[in-house]
């Protein structure tokens, strides 16, 4: 997210640089919903709320609607903020000027709505894109409102997501099999897009020939060199339906994002596991490895041509990583060391979000006590945390290679701790052993990996 540079003062158009527009994609609807939304003095409010979660990099504005008031919340890097609360009279006319310019209709309250504005910071000109979605609940009414920068940050490498390079290799060399199944996973709302792609710009895609399947209603890809075919899957249609006209063009990988029936998966087993076997690269949202195996065979696919023809799983959850400015050193017991495993020697200091002083020792320094959402290092050194001591996310990522005694297990005791077992045996390093790596590292902060593996 790009950093805004914050001024001080009252919410107006001079001490407010960021000019929120329509988006209609006419001009002269953009033009009246404008004038609309100018009406009263509520857009100053909306532009200072708008302007503010950005500073802060956040991602999404929430606005519960109460009878009394309004409860604000921002997220930032995945994790919700309170907002300072408003009165309902200046709640209710911040809405009526945002669903006017996002083309929506104020008086209605109830039934589910989304509009659209685009915010632009006038120095900078850097552009957002600004969905409205509103849906009336038993407490009043929800807004929510996702802030997409329109050139988002573009990854390039599996580096530069977090994973470590021995980890990259063994992955590509499963990358450039000739057959089998490769799983990507993810949580929901846990990078799976980030990764899905990075992934497979990291294939050789100019020595094969890849074709893709997704669904038009929840497009994943943005890969050249890939061959896309999107089907209606809201009108029923599903991925087995259309795999045998696209195997008329003989490719050597087929991707899809998303497993979605027993029919899909049986299909790509057999072409994973044929004579001119093809790589099958597939997603599924799973909180680890292990898991993402079971959730593939609960669509009641054929466990033991699934057992066959799989490779590998890569699974990602996304982390937050500790603020450079403002992350302290502390000494860890030895106790503590043992517990994580890490090597009496290895490790000399662990890192932590920022701990304030006590009171008292502040009160003799003769500093003033900062208000709440401050950071005394990065108010002076920057780059800003506001208070939250962390800034940005990276991934922990595990690489589940398939052996023999898992694929039996599969078949015959397809059970989440005994499959894990057998992967502990087999040397394999899970989720929080590769996030207690970032924490020797420094990374991030271990209240942070207990927050994110709970």
């Amino acid at each position: 997210m790009i950093f805004f540079k914050r001024k001080k003062g009252g919410a107006n158009q001079s001490e407010t640089p960021l000019e929120l527009k329509a988006d209609s994609g006419c001009s002269a609807e953009n033009q009246q919903r404008e004038i609309a939304a100018r009406q009263g003095e509520a857009l100053p409010w909306l532009r200072e709320l708008v302007y503010d979660a950005l500073f802060k990099r956040g991602e999404k504005i929430m606005l519960d609607y109460s009878r009394e008031a309004v409860a604000g919340r921002v997220m930032i890097d995945g994790l919700w903020h309170s907002l300072e609360p408003r009165d309902r009279e200046q709640g209710d006319a911040m809405l009526v000027a945002l669903k006017r310019l996002s083309g929506m209709k104020p008086e209605e309250r109830r039934t589910r709505q989304v509009g659209k504005f685009v915010a632009e910071h006038e120095i900078t000109k850097a552009k957002f894109l600004g969905t409205v979605t509103s849906q009336g609940v038993k407490t009043g009414e929800r807004v929510i409102v996702e802030l997409r920068p329109k050139k988002s940050r573009v990854f390039k490498s599996l580096e530069e997501l977090g994973m470590r390079e021995p980890m990259q290799e063994r992955l590509r060399e499963h990358m450039r099999a000739e057959g089998g199944i490769v799983l990507i996973a993810a949580p929901p709302g846990g990078g799976f897009t980030t990764t899905w792609n990075v992934t497979l710009n990291a294939t050789d895609r100019l020595l094969r020939d890849f074709i893709g399947i997704e669904d038009d209603r929840h497009p994943e890809t943005e890969v050249e060199n890939i061959n896309m075919t999107r089907f209606d899957g809201a009108g029923g249609v599903t991925p087995d339906q259309l795999l045998h006209k696209l195997m008329l063009t003989q490719p050597d990988v087929v991707t899809l994002p998303d497993l979605v029936n027993a029919a899909t998966v049986d299909k790509l087993c057999e072409l994973a596991t044929s004579r001119e076997p093809k790589l099958v690269i597939a997603g599924v949202r799973a909180k680890d490895a292990v898991e993402a195996l079971l959730r593939v065979l609960l669509l009641k696919s054929s466990s033991k041509a699934f057992a066959q023809a799989v490779r590998a799983v890569l699974c990602v959850r996304l982390i937050r990583t500790l603020n450079e400015t403002c992350k302290q050193p502390y000494q860890p017991p030895p106790q503590l060391l043992k517990k994580l495993g890490i090597p009496p020697g290895r490790v000399k200091v662990l890192y932590r979000e920022w701990q304030p002083p006590p009171e008292e020792e502040e009160e003799k320094k003769g500093r003033k006590k900062l208000p709440p959402g401050a950071c005394p290092i990065c108010e002076q050194e920057g780059p800003l945390c506001h208070g939250i001591f962390y800034r940005g996310r990276t991934g922990i990522f595990e690489l589940l290679e398939v052996t023999d005694p898992l694929r039996k297990a599969l078949v015959q005791q397809p059970k989440l701790e005994t499959l894990r077992k057998i992967a502990r045996e087999q040397g394999h390093r899970g989720l929080q052993e590769e996030g207690i790596l970032l924490v020797a590292r420094g990374l991030t902060s271990l209240n942070e990996l207990q927050r994110v593996m709970k």
